[in-house]
């Protein structure tokens, strides 16, 4: 369905530009939507599954803040989300030593043991979803959305 009407626009859009932005936008909402449904599941937000997801796949120690730039989320946000997932039994926040400022952050056995069960359905999904997208579409439409973010990041 297209945008102006999934909109319920009175007429179709004339700037190409403004449709496709407004169908990344509204695309990007709507998995945020459908994710939430399935994270509330596991009494889980998106950003905390993002924050189990990624500590599942790093390789090394990361910080707090290592985390919230992988994340793209503020300092406040990541101590928030990482608060959470503590008192939940998820993650642990470890200090640095010589530095009494900075914590490592790593999954518990707890945490591994529900992002490993959440994250075959989530993978489903975005299987689901991606279905008519083959292996070199969606090469083609992340490297335009990569270009698309980097002119964003120059805007002034």
């Amino acid at each position: 369905m297209s945008i102006a009407k999934e909109l319920e626009l009175d007429r179709p859009m004339s700037d190409v530009r403004h449709e496709l932005v407004l169908n990344v936008v509204r695309t990007a909402n709507l998995l945020a939507l459908k994710a939430g449904t399935l994270f509330r599941q596991y009494d889980l937000t998106e950003a905390q599954f993002n924050v189990l997801f990624s500590l599942k796949y790093k390789e090394r120690d990361w910080t707090q803040s290592d985390l919230g730039k992988r994340l793209v989320v503020t300092r406040a946000s990541i101590t928030s989300v990482l608060d959470k997932l503590e008192s939940k039994g998820l993650v642990r926040r470890s200090a640095v030593t010589g530095n009494r400022r900075i914590y490592h952050v790593c999954l518990t056995e707890k945490g591994l043991s529900l992002v490993n069960e959440v994250e075959p359905t989530y993978r489903e999904n975005i299987y689901n979803v991606c279905k008519n997208l083959n292996d070199e579409l969606c090469h083609v439409l992340i490297g335009h959305l990569e270009s698309m973010r980097q002119e964003i990041e120059e805007l002034a």
